[in-house]
């Protein structure tokens, strides 16, 4: 992706920034596993490599809209992860490339059981 200042363009290859979202993101709590979907298989496809490993990010603008697909360990709340996912996500960002964060949706494509405990849905 290219970003444009006062001083000239600044290229950061695509699977940088890919590796800065997967890094802050595995580092939270209640993440099972970044997991691409159909759309983000098919988009791959088309050449945009960010759109592997289950991330999308999109550069308009010099602000990055990023887009995650996660798996989630069970007995986690969901909001409160995709929170601390978000957070981490642009701090990580901001602080190692220096771009502008626009959005920063995540997509739970699944919850991770982990198949050696009963689950009780009454369970708070």
């Amino acid at each position: 992706m290219a970003f444009t200042n006062n001083k000239g363009i600044v290229q950061i290859a695509d699977d940088v920034l890919v590796t800065i979202v997967h890094t802050a993101t595995m580092e939270i709590d209640g993440v099972y596993s970044i997991s691409s979907n159909l759309a983000s298989e098919i988009i791959g496809k088309f050449g945009k490599k960010t759109a592997s490993k289950g991330i999308n990010i999109l550069n308009e603008d010099n602000k990055l809209t990023i887009n995650i697909n996660l798996s989630i360990k069970q007995n986690y709340k969901i909001l409160d992860v995709a929170e601390n996912v978000q957070n981490k996500v642009k701090t990580a960002i901001e602080n190692m490339a220096g771009l502008q964060i626009d959005k920063i949706n995540i997509n739970i494509v699944s919850i991770e059981i982990d198949k050696n405990k009963n689950i009780d849905i009454n369970e708070e």
